[in-house]
């Protein structure tokens, strides 16, 4: 562990520990398991009960059982041995006379206990010798391959649903990003942190789980071609490696395989999900079987480490790229040689194969991309991609190539290598590259620890992810803090949208007030202006009268002086109006700005609440989030502690019931000797005691009777005692698994 690293402590997660006890499941689990081999146990069965029809020299059905290679190379027929799977082997089926024929023929079975050895054996991964090792079938591996597929799954793309949110590190800064990747079907973005991998929803950015990696630092992310699963590869430098496939639903371990004297850089999973391939530092590919952990090939041709591994997507080629610019093809299923690619002159950092397994791209130090044509071995299109050095790339669905280099910057390039956009972002060299199957996201790492996500579309606008996301008390923390913070700042603005409203309707008030007046002193103009009209026609008419009737002049003349003066009445009158309508004018006019500036502040009040309480409305929902989050993870820790104490509860009650049984027939034993010797001395005195003689045989048949019915308590006990032996050892390595991620 880096001892600049500043780690905070989680003692949520020693509860199981300290509560519940589990000093005896660590006992249970540390128990070394008794290795049934062929040599020592499986070859004497067969040579007393088989080899006399099923020899080298005698192979009825084609079928040799007296070498451990002709075993296992089985019959005419076929193989008769499953690796882990004695129900499933045919020999097994035929030795118990769970179906025909039945064998050895003409005979009764074979005695439980050689049955047994037999079942264990097969169970085991049949150990040839003292020397091999026991190689028992995972069971998920081998559910898992029932529903594998090379392409886009049924129903809704694979996202976590169970995952926990607890970092297993929380450490004051990321170191460089090695290992990224994205899901080829669903919006999930995987990145590589301490002793851990965080899955991110890449379009939203939400953290959805973190996948526990206790064995080291992850240096590969690999999802599987339907996206239910992640291979990811990693370890301690010069001390471990190995690869974990794990379920991207639940984060259940699927697989381990491997145990590397260093680092796994490397790891890639068939598209068929048999075989993982992994390398590293020891300038071997090595490829292993997912079910049973065994090591099939291992590929030897280079000359440096290995940075990079890929399966072609139709499972039969596996390219493979190393530190001295050498580039090999492999036939994925045998193993031979198919051919090198020569052209790079620098370390190869990535490689990839196009969703038609038809062309391979591969990024290169040199600061080149390359294209290589399948069918011929031979290269397509070469280009400068990234100055400094190129260090990783990727296709996407639509064969689209999205790069990483040490200049800063993820590009993206058309099928051709035409360049379709650039993103920057980055404060220091870029290492990792990932892009979402649909090619709508891109996921870029660096040399700081620094990860961000682009969306295509908006190349300018980097978004960040935590490679060490903080804990999740931290986050209710944070959470907590920023509800208080909105809830306050809520209170605030709804008061000033309060009084801003107040403020704004005592305005609009007035402002109709004046309105109104406006209108009515208009209304009164008007009127005035149509009575002063109607006057002046009247004293024209009069003028005229005057004109013509002279003789009426004296009458006329004190009608017009009477209408002169109604006349100037009427302007002074009209005067006041229109001084006063100019007055309440003005004072619209000069309220109408005022009005305007209280509306916008009242809106801008109303668009300030809408948006404090939109935000804690999202406070809240992530606090309620969070908090749920910290009770499911007590809740697993809780749920293991128990599962451990349950199944070493099991196993001790078991083990005492066993003692009992043993003791109960030897007493029984004892019982039936002592009524033989009874038998043998009636026997000797037959003519006298024929009637004690024949008490005694039924009195010692009973006791045959009773013991033969407690070996087979005891027999039962025994199958009870190994399961229960193994339901603890499951538990105990689940609790083990827990423990080694989270207990620091």
């Amino acid at each position: 562990m880096n001892n600049k690293m500043l780690l905070k402590t989680k003692p949520i997660l020693l509860v199981c520990a300290v509560v519940f006890g589990i000093d005896g499941i660590a006992t249970a689990a540390d128990k070394e398991e008794k290795k049934i081999t062929f040599d020592d146990h499986i070859k004497p069965i067969f040579r007393e009960h088989c080899t006399t029809c099923h020899s080298e020299s005698d192979k009825e059905s084609d079928l040799a059982l007296d070498s451990y290679s002709a075993t296992l190379s089985g019959g005419s027929s076929g193989e008769v041995i499953k690796t882990g799977d004695p129900d499933g082997s045919r020999l097994y089926s035929l030795v118990t006379h769970a179906e025909g024929p039945f064998m050895p023929p003409d005979e009764d079975p074979m005695s439980k206990a050689k049955l047994d050895l037999i079942k264990v054996w097969i169970e085991q991964g049949m150990p040839e010798n003292s020397g091999s090792k026991i190689r028992r079938v995972s069971s998920a591996a081998t559910a898992m391959l029932t529903t594998a597929s090379a392409g886009r799954p049924d129903g809704p793309p694979p996202m976590p649903e169970t995952l926990l949110t607890q970092p297993v590190l929380e450490p004051n800064r990321s170191a460089a990003i090695s290992a990224l990747a994205a899901s080829p079907w669903a919006p999930l973005i995987a990145v590589g942190g301490q002793e851990q991998v965080v899955l991110y929803h890449a379009e939203n950015r939400g953290l959805l789980g973190i996948i526990p990696f206790p064995e080291g630092e992850p240096q590969s992310i690999t999802f599987t071609r339907d996206g239910k699963q992640i291979l990811i590869g990693g370890g301690r430098h010069s001390h471990s490696g190995c690869a974990v496939l794990v379920d991207v639903a639940t984060g259940d371990r699927i697989a381990k395989v491997g145990d590397e004297l260093d680092t796994v850089l490397a790891a890639d999973i068939s598209p068929d999900k048999r075989n993982i391939a992994l390398a590293g530092p020891q300038k071997i590919v090595k490829i292993y079987d997912t079910v049973t952990g065994e090591l099939i090939h291992s590929l030897k041709k280079h000359t440096d480490w290995i940075f990079t591994l890929r399966y072609s997507p139709d499972g039969i080629l596996l390219a493979s790229g190393d530190r001295s610019n050498g580039l090999v093809l492999w036939e994925a299923e045998s193993g031979l040689l198919y051919g090198e690619l020569k052209g790079h002159r620098g370390a190869i950092r990535s490689v990839d194969f196009r969703a038609d397994s038809n062309v391979l791209v591969s990024a290169s130090m040199d600061g080149t991309l390359k294209t290589w044509d399948m069918f011929e071995s031979k290269q397509i299109k070469s280009w400068n991609a990234h100055g400094g050095g190129t260090t990783a790339v990727v296709y996407t669905n639509d064969g689209d190539i999205a790069s990483a280099g040490r200049d800063r910057k993820l590009k993206y390039w058309d099928t051709n290598g035409k360049l379709k956009s650039e993103f920057g972002g980055l404060s220091e060299a870029g290492l990792e590259v990932a892009a979402t199957g649909d090619g709508k996201v891109l996921a870029g790492g660096d040399w700081n620890g620094q990860v961000f996500v682009w969306q295509v579309s908006q190349p300018k606008q980097p978004q960040p992810l935590a490679a060490n996301p903080p804990g999740i008390e931290d986050r209710l923390s944070v959470a907590s803090a920023a509800q208080k913070k909105l809830t306050t700042e809520l209170t605030a603005a709804e008061e000033t949208l309060r009084q801003a409203n107040t403020t704004r309707e005592q305005i609009a008030g007035e402002h109709a007030a004046l309105t109104s007046q406006q209108a009515e002193e208009q209304a009164r103009l008007a009127s005035l202006r149509k009575s002063a009209a109607e006057l002046e026609q009247e004293r024209t008419a009069t003028k005229e009268q005057i004109a013509a009737l002279e003789n009426k002049l004296l009458q006329l003349r004190g009608r017009d002086e009477d209408l002169a003066k109604q006349v100037a009445a009427s302007n002074s009158q009209q005067q006041q109006l229109v001084r006063s309508t100019e007055a309440t004018s003005k004072k619209i006019a000069s309220l109408k700005p005022r009005l305007e500036k209280q509306t916008a502040a009242t809106s801008t009040a109303e668009q300030t609440v809408h948006k404090i309480r939109t935000a804690l409305t999202a406070a809240q929902a992530e606090v309620k989030r969070i908090t749920a989050e910290k009770a499911a993870l007590q809740m697993r820790a809780k749920e293991l502690a128990v599962a451990a104490q349950t199944a070493q509860a099991k196993l001790d009650e078991t083990s005492q019931q066993l003692e009992r049984q043993k003791a109960e027939s030897q007493q029984k034993t004892a019982l039936e000797a002592k009524l033989q010797q009874q038998v043998d001395a009636l026997a000797r005195q037959l003519a006298q005691l024929s009637e004690q003689l024949a008490a005694a045989k039924t009195a010692r048949g009973a006791a045959k009777n009773s013991a033969d019915a407690t070996q087979k308590a005891v027999e039962q006990l025994k199958r009870q005692l190994s399961e229960a032996e193994q339901e603890a050892l499951e538990a105990a390595e689940a609790l083990k698994l827990f423990q080694s991620a989270y207990d620091r």
